[in-house]
C-alpha cells in the first residue's frame, strides 16, 4: 500500500478555512511539509518535499529552514536531506500522556496482547483514514509490520469499518465518497454499496472483519469503542498472519475478545 501524501487539496473544508481572515497559510506550509515526512518516512531533499507537500520551492526552503533552526528538523551534511529530529516525539508523548481513552486503553490491550499472543491497536479516526495510535506487537511472524502513527484507509480496514459501520450513514457516505476507492489487493471492496453493505453486517455481529483487503496475508478482526455520549471514538482490533490464523479461526476465537474488550474501554469511558 502506498503512503499517504497529505497536500492541500487533502485537507478537510482547506478552501473554507482559507477564506476566514483567522486562517494562518505559513502555519498550513508548516505542516504540509511536516506531513511530507509523514508520509514517506525517510529523509527527504528539497525536492522531494516540494514534490509532497504541493507547495512552492521558496516557501519549502523558508519552512525547511524555520523548522531546522527550531530544532525539529536535522539535515545531514554529507547528504542535505531532511530529516525529523527526536523533538517531535515531544508532541506524541503529550498526546498520548493527555488522553483519556488511551490511559484507560492500555492496560486491556496489553492484557489482550498477553492471553493471545497477537498484535493488538488501537485506532482512531483522521478524516478518510484511521490512525494506529497503541500498538501491542505479537510475539510471533507477522505478515504486516505497521508502526504507531501509521494510517491507512477507513473503507478497507476493519477498525475503519468497525468505525464507518457506527456514524450516521450520511457522514459515511461522504467518508466514501471523499476515499480513494482502489484495490490494494485483489480482496479489496471498493464498491460503496458493497462496503456498507459490509458495516451493516458490523453493526449485526459487533465486529467487523477485514480477509487481506489492506495487505495479503493480513487478516484483521476489529469491534467499535464508544464515548460517554455514545459517538464512535476509536476501534480495537487484532490483526493475525494467514495462513497461519484462517477466517473462520479468528471469528471463533478473536473476535468475542475484541469485543469483549472493546466493551469494556467503552464502558471505562462512560457507556454501559
Amino acid at each position: 500500500m502506498d503512503a499517504i501524501e497529505i497536500t492541500a487539496d487533502r485537507v478537510p473544508g482547506r478552501k473554507d478555512k482559507a477564506m476566514d481572515g483567522r486562517f494562518l497559510g505559513s502555519v498550513e506550509k508548516t505542516f504540509q511539509v511536516l506531513s511530507a515526512f509523514n508520509a514517506k518516512r525517510k529523509p527527504l531533499s528539497l525536492t522531494e518535499v516540494v514534490r509532497l507537500s504541493g507547495i512552492e520551492k521558496s516557501a519549502a526552503q523558508r519552512v525547511l529552514y524555520t523548522l531546522r533552526a527550531l530544532g525539529y528538523l536535522r539535515q545531514a551534511e554529507a547528504t542535505r536531506l531532511y530529516s525529523l529530529s527526536a523533538r517531535m516525539l515531544e508532541f506524541g508523548a503529550s498526546y498520548i500522556a493527555s488522553s483519556r481513552l488511551h490511559e484507560i486503553a492500555g492496560p486491556i490491550l496489553e492484557a489482550v496482547n498477553a492471553s493471545c499472543e497477537e498484535t493488538v491497536n488501537l485506532t482512531e479516526r483522521e478524516g478518510e483514514d484511521v490512525v494506529y495510535v497503541l500498538r501491542y506487537p505479537s510475539r510471533h511472524v507477522v505478515s504486516v509490520d505497521l508502526s504507531t502513527g501509521s494510517r491507512l484507509p477507513i473503507f478497507c480496514t476493519a477498525p475503519g469499518r468497525a468505525i464507518l459501520a457506527n456514524l450516521p450513514e450520511e457522514e459515511a457516505r461522504r467518508i466514501l465518497a471523499a476515499s480513494d476507492l482502489r484495490s490494494h489487493t485483489p480482496n479489496t471492496k471498493t464498491d460503496p454499496d458493497e462496503i456498507l453493505e459490509a458495516c451493516a453486517r458490523v453493526r449485526t455481529h459487533g465486529y467487523s472483519l477485514s480477509n487481506q483487503e489492506a495487505f495479503i496475508g493480513d487478516i484483521s478482526v476489529s469491534a467499535p469503542v464508544f464515548g460517554e455520549d455514545g459517538a464512535v471514538v476509536a476501534a480495537i482490533n487484532i490483526a493475525v498472519p494467514w495462513p497461519r490464523w484462517s477466517v473462520e479461526r479468528v471469528e471463533a476465537e478473536l473476535a468475542p475478545v475484541v469485543v469483549g474488550a472493546a466493551q469494556a474501554v467503552s464502558k471505562a469511558l462512560g457507556q454501559g
